[in-house]
């Protein structure tokens, strides 16, 4: 029987309703998400302002972070170094500026359960879920492949390619440091032996603490420019030695400056150039400038001396790590 069009119409609203209302309902799990012995769940939220996809995207990324500080693992952390490397079990000095950022493995495997779109809140839900046991095997895969695949021989080579080799060793404890945390968060029981990879880590750090540095100041004010360098690398674990007498590395330093009084104020500029090489090869270099204001024209400049190094000293050791995690060049 044909029904007629007022009744179909009212029929196929009455349908409708209970869909509509079912896309518009904001999904209990927003508030009280799912409990599963082995998995963790997060909720994520975003704006459909921002286009379908793009709020997809975001609202992935916000369950995954939940997911993340559920389990308190850092996304995308930052580590460095802090090795112990003598016998009395002292920290060695030698450990900033060596970082390196670990990929979040243990996330992985986060999978979208379900996303709803409110329209009342103009919001998209996603719900996501992370396998314990199979992230926690991800992980443990990575950890041994690492230690797998770590060298168990001595550096050797030159200088640079010596160094080159200590620094590896030295971020592979890292990325074995933050790998391992990740697989003890996701409940991973299992052991490892990491005795070699440590020892190579700290005969690294011996090696770079026992390198000498030359401080070549072609000139005056690089003189007093390089004390203040020297103080600054051997915060961070450096010696230096103005002698080239069983020194490693040189580094060349090169300066000029401009002084201005103006209302009973001296105003200088100082700017310096340095590279530090080994055997003819460059390792870093940096070239920086600061100016400093006071009463007194020496101590004006002083203080602009002191500046600069400090910067030099940050950009060169920045530069030399950037220069020993990049392949070696080839020899003509």
């Amino acid at each position: 029987m044909k029904l007629p069009r007022l009744l179909r119409n009212t029929a196929t609203l009455l349908i409708l309703l209970p869909v509509l209302a079912a896309q518009a309902a904001t999904p209990d799990w927003v508030q009280t998400p799912p409990q599963r012995p082995g998995f963790v769940f997060g909720v994520g939220a975003a704006d459909l302002s921002l286009g379908y996809a793009e709020a997809s995207e975001a609202a992935k990324l916000s369950a995954r972070n939940e997911i993340a500080s559920t389990l308190k693992l850092q996304v995308g952390s930052e580590l460095t170094l802090n090795n112990v490397s003598d016998e009395t079990g002292s920290r060695s000095t030698f450990n900033n500026n060596i970082r390196i950022r670990v990929p979040d493995i243990a996330l992985s495997d986060i999978r979208i359960v379900e996303s709803r779109e409110v329209t009342e809140h103009n919001t998209l839900y996603s719900l996501a879920e992370l396998d314990l046991n199979a992230a926690a095997s991800r992980v443990a895969q990575e950890i041994r492949t690492l230690l797998a695949d770590a060298p168990r021989n001595g550096v050797s080579g030159d200088l640079s390619s010596q160094l080159r080799q200590h620094y590896q060793s030295m971020l592979n404890e890292l990325q074995y440091t933050s790998l391992l945390q990740q697989y003890r968060l996701l409940g991973g029981k299992q052991t490892f032996d990491d005795s070699a990879i440590t020892q190579r880590a700290e005969q690294g750090a011996q090696f770079f603490e026992q390198l000498l540095i030359q401080l070549d100041a072609r000139d005056e004010l690089s003189t007093g420019i390089a004390s203040n360098i020297a103080a600054e690398l051997a915060r961070r674990g450096l010696r230096t030695s103005a002698s080239g007498d069983k020194a490693s590395l040189r580094l060349q330093l090169q300066s000029s400056s401009r002084q201005m009084a103006r209302n009973n104020a001296f105003y200088c500029n100082i700017k310096t150039n340095a590279t530090l090489s080994t055997q003819g090869q460059t390792l870093s270099a940096s070239s920086r400038s600061a100016k400093s204001v006071s009463g007194d024209s020496d101590l004006a400049c002083q203080k602009a001396g002191e500046k600069v190094a400090a910067l030099i000293s940050r950009e060169l050791m920045e530069n030399f790590w950037k220069t020993l995690n990049s392949p070696q060049p080839k020899q003509n």
